[in-house]
């Protein structure tokens, strides 16, 4: 199996590529983005326009309810499956998206570690909320000395992770991490990296996020409020909504929202440029149009 994969920043053009991509040699693009996998939320998480949607088949795009939590392990799986049945009809996957630790699980693979039950996660939070993460650290010392070695002692996230772990499988996280990974699915995949200089792409960026309050975002969260969705829900605690859920809750004037929002995705870019820089793809100029994908693209299809 053959893919094309199209990674990079926020806001360089990768659904215009990948749509190109996907006319020109019978694809159909599959999303690798955390935050498009939810419903009710095409505003700020950038989805693709409705003449992208129409340009060509995508899948694996808002299947999630915004109070759900997305997951790499689980994302994995759809999308290996998404793969298959593309293949099995001659067709070409075009994985497209700016979560390029989903694309690791797909292609590369992950720890097999089992799913943690939501009773485990809230006890262990519990005990580190009561007791202080020093404690649960410790704790992690006697059940997974290795991982307790590399694990700073105030970095809560990681050590309730290896917690819960423990608590649920009754096996340390260093267990799993020695394995050695599986990918989900097996494919020469050519790696397409869109780019442009830094003031370039945050300007972009900031006309995007001004674009988006032109587009209703503000009124995109009332109405995803209004079903009854949290505001600590996993899709509005990200920089780009949590803003406007403050907003919305009166907790900040509209200024500071519009700013807070553009900063989010301008850090959020900075973040996935720094991975891109140990990424092995073919790295392009986004702001000379396609060509030059489209040719690196025949080339790895014909072998």
């Amino acid at each position: 199996m053959r893919a094309i994969c199209v990674m990079g920043p926020t806001a360089v053009g990768k659904s215009d590529l990948a749509v190109a991509i996907a006319r020109a040699f019978g694809g159909e693009v599959v999303n690798a983005d955390s935050m498009q996998v939810f419903r009710h939320l095409p505003i700020g998480t950038a989805a693709p326009t409705p003449d992208q949607f129409a340009a060509a088949p995508h899948h694996l795009f808002a299947y999630l309810e915004p109070d759900e939590e997305p997951d790499a392990g689980d994302w994995a799986r759809r999308a290996a499956a998404v793969l298959a049945g593309l293949s099995a009809r001659g067709r070409l996957p075009v994985v497209v998206g700016g979560t390029f630790f989903w694309m690791r699980a797909l292609f590369e693979g992950l720890s097999d570690i089992p799913p943690i039950p939501a009773e485990v996660r809230a006890a262990v939070l519990g005990a580190i909320g009561r007791e202080g993460v020093e404690a649960a650290h410790a704790r992690l010392a006697e059940v997974d000395p290795p991982t307790a070695a590399r694990l700073a002692r105030g970095d809560t996230q990681r050590v309730a992770r290896a917690l819960e772990v423990f608590d649920a499988t009754g096996l340390q996280l260093s267990h799993f991490q020695a394995r050695v990974p599986q990918p989900a699915v097996r494919a020469e995949v050519l790696r397409l990296i869109p780019l442009l200089p830094a003031t370039a792409l945050y300007a972009r960026i900031d006309a995007r996020a001004a674009r988006m309050f032109r587009d209703g975002l503000v009124e995109e969260v009332r109405a995803v409020l209004a079903m009854g969705i949290l505001p600590d829900a996993r899709s509005l605690k990200t920089a780009g909504y949590a803003p406007v859920v403050d907003f919305v809750l009166g907790r900040c004037g509209e200024e500071q929202m519009r700013e807070r929002v553009a900063r989010g995705h301008r850090n959020y870019a900075k973040r996935q440029l720094t991975w891109l820089r140990r990424e092995e793809g073919l790295r392009l100029d986004a702001s000379a149009g396609w060509d030059t994908a489209l040719d690196a693209s025949r080339t790895f299809l014909q072998g």
